[in-house]
């Protein structure tokens, strides 16, 4: 107590001196934390430099060999030495480009420089497989496309280009018309690897920077692969038929130390001394009246809370900035002396309070009656959407002191609870309607086996034994199998359907839990498609729907068995929501991902409903009575599930029309290396 009395009148020095202190971590962190965006943004534009670059070097091979395209589409039967002459105009300025070739008929009769690569003369380029997969796209594509990296014969690595070359007559266009029959051959273009990321400028050799270039496979083209593991600031180099990622980091790593750390601090601790210099002069020149005043004030700026002082005239005595930010329309009217009156009714007319249009002379009466007259906390909705919640008491004086306590969040957290709950509820409901059903098939049809004596069919049969009737026995054990026969069948039915319900449960709990695990790994397409749609077709028979499979994907990054339920998902949702037409399943494919659309001519969903197809415990029909049935627990799951393999599910759909659920996922892409000619 004595030591508390020694330092109670220095607690407010040492206050300072603490918010000091914290407030120079804080904003140190931020200096360090803007020191590391600077750095980072200083080096990514350095790497958008060398990204330029890397794409306009990239981008000039490409012209190169489209110039030698053009060359021989306007002179098929160029010869040797012009064709030599040509191309030696177009490559004068490439060191990195290793030789240019043209095949006419797809056989190599044109190279240069000649010299080093007359070998290749006489090549036929459709018979090397390895060498006719990049030909045909471009031939297919009518775009120049590029290979690599691949092992060269002469050493080191190299890029190839393929251009197409479609003849034409010097008078006319292109012959679009009978293209196949124009068809020239290929120009093609061998690119030093090494040497194409040079000319870019890119070299690992005292720049204060490393770099590392990959392909979209993720395999290393150039650079150092520890940049990797510097966090590095990467851009994507993208060409025709190239996207790559250029990564940075600087040589010796990241500096984590502010060069103005020291300074930083030495002002914080000059304006820390400077403050308490202040507090020292204010206590020495201000009295105990003023103190408090300053106290009063202080206490009020900085409630989080709106306060406001009326004097027994209801003008404004004080409030603070909270206050007037919350009523933010009427602010410029809240001046010291302004009626309360005066301040509302300017609220009203510029649209402050909602609840007050079309009434507005009663609701500034009543409004104001209140005030005057304080008694019940109130709760205040604004047009800016934010709730307040009034408290307002009366001094001795004859004052009204009010504070105003923005209920926002809490109004919106308890209307979102009341939502979450009222969906569980729903969904227990569903749940439990869902499982007395197939309970009570399964247990009333198995009282049945319990008791078969009790069968119409067994009693007849025993009646029949019993009288030597065997022709009449035998006809009434038939009878008597098919009974068991079709309660079996109801048995299975409502057992697979609560095996079902229990999965779907289990599942999301899996989720909720992240413990639902998934592996991922390149299959082939169509087959899971077909045994999914397998599956379905003896229940989409008896509903009279078509089934049409229309696979053009062949391979996807996935995990087989998720992916199956996915689709389980949502063929089953197609044709529940579906009683006549066709129910279409179809896969496309573009470089790195594939999709599956499942489209049917059902019900559709509203407009209004379409984002709520995917929550959880949501329903768009509630009722245990609904038509079709379900938990809503598929189309939650499915989406959990594709975003656990790096993918999306999303959904298009016109009322009264039918619906198309679309699941995009990753999907190999394939890269063929040919040998340099």
């Amino acid at each position: 107590m004595t030591l508390l009395k020694q330092i109670g009148p220095y607690m407010r020095y040492i206050a300072v001196v603490l918010i000091a202190l914290v407030f120079g971590i804080v904003l140190d962190r931020q200096n360090s934390e803007q020191f590391r965006v600077d750095q980072r943004l200083a080096l990514l534009e350095v790497n958008h430099g060398f990204q330029s670059a890397l794409e306009r070097e990239i981008n000039e091979k490409i012209l190169v060999s489209e110039g030698a395209m053009a060359a021989f589409a306007a002179q098929p039967d160029m010869s040797a030495a012009e064709f030599a002459r040509v191309v030696g105009q177009l490559v004068r300025n490439t060191d990195d480009v290793i030789n240019v070739a043209a095949a006419p008929d797809l056989v190599i009769e044109y190279v240069y420089p000649f010299a080093p690569n007359q070998a290749a003369l006489g090549l036929d380029i459709s018979q090397r497989p390895d060498l006719m997969g990049a030909v045909q796209r471009a031939i297919d594509t009518g775009e120049t496309v590029i290979d690599g990296p691949v092992n060269l014969v002469q050493g080191g690595r190299g890029f190839l280009t393929r251009s197409a070359v479609n003849a034409y007559d010097s008078g006319d266009a292109y012959f679009s018309s009978d293209a196949a029959d124009r068809f020239w051959g290929v120009v093609s273009l061998v690119i030093d690897a090494d040497g194409l990321f040079r000319s870019a400028g890119l070299t690992n050799d005292g720049a204060g920077f490393a770099y590392v270039v990959q392909a979209a496979d993720g395999s290393i083209l150039n650079g150092m692969e520890s940049v990797l593991f510097l966090d590095p600031v990467s851009t994507s180099v993208v060409a025709p038929g190239i996207n790559w990622t250029l990564s940075m980091a600087p040589e010796d790593g990241w500096v984590t130390t502010p060069p103005n750390r020291v300074q930083l601090w030495a002002t914080i601790l000059a304006l820390c001394f400077a403050s308490l210099i202040l507090m020292r002069v204010f206590r020495w020149a201000f009295d105990k009246k003023d103190a408090a005043e300053t106290q009063l004030s202080e206490a009020i700026a900085a409630l989080d809370d709106g306060f406001a002082l009326y004097d027994s005239s209801d003008r404004l005595v004080m409030c603070n900035q909270k206050y007037k930010d919350l009523y933010s329309l009427s602010a410029e009217r809240m001046v010291p002396g302004a009626r309360f009156e005066d301040i509302i009714r300017y609220g009203v007319e510029t649209g402050q309070y909602p609840q007050a249009e079309g009434q507005e002379e009663d609701w500034i009466r009543e409004r104001v009656e209140a005030h005057r007259n304080p008694g019940e906390v109130m709760e205040q909705h604004l047009a800016d959407g934010r709730w307040l919640r009034i408290v307002e008491r009366k001094t001795p004086s004859g004052s009204v002191v009010g504070f105003r306590v923005d209920i926002t969040e809490l109004k919106d957290a308890l209307a979102e609870s009341e939502a979450a709950n009222a969906a569980k509820n729903e969904f227990l409901n569903t749940v439990s309607h869902e499982l007395r059903t197939p309970l009570t098939v399964v247990l009333g049809y198995n009282a049945f086996l319990r008791n078969p004596d009790s069968l119409p069919s067994f009693k007849k049969t025993l009646q029949n034994l019993q009288s030597d009737n065997a022709a009449g026995a035998l006809e009434h054990i038939k009878q008597f199998k098919g009974d068991i026969e079709k309660f079996s069948q109801h048995i299975e039915v409502s057992g697979k359907h609560l095996k079902g319900l229990i999965t779907s449960i289990l599942d999301l709990a899996a989720i909720e839990e992240g413990t639902l695990q998934v592996t991922v790994e390149t299959v082939e397409l169509d087959p899971i498609v077909r045994e999914v749609v397998q599956q379905f077709q003896s229940t989409a028979k008896e509903k009279q729907i078509e089934f049409k499979i229309d696979s053009q994907a062949k391979e996807i990054v996935a995990d087989p068995e998720r992916l199956s339920q996915i689709l389980r998902n949502l063929i089953g949702n197609a044709i529940k929501f579906t009683d006549e037409g066709q129910i279409t399943v179809r896969t496309r494919s573009a470089p790195g991902r594939a999709w599956i659309e499942v489209e049917d001519t059902g019900c559709g969903i509203p407009q209004a409903d379409l984002k709520h197809v995917f929550e959880r415990f949501g329903q768009l029909d509630a009722s245990n009575s609904r038509r079709h049935g379900g938990v809503g627990l598929g189309l939650p799951i499915a989406k959990h599930l594709a975003e656990m393999q790096g993918g999306t599910i999303s959904v298009a759909s016109t009322e009264d029309k039918g619906s198309v659920f679309r699941v995009e996922l990753a999907a190999p892409i394939r890269t063929r290396g040919a040998a340099a000619h």
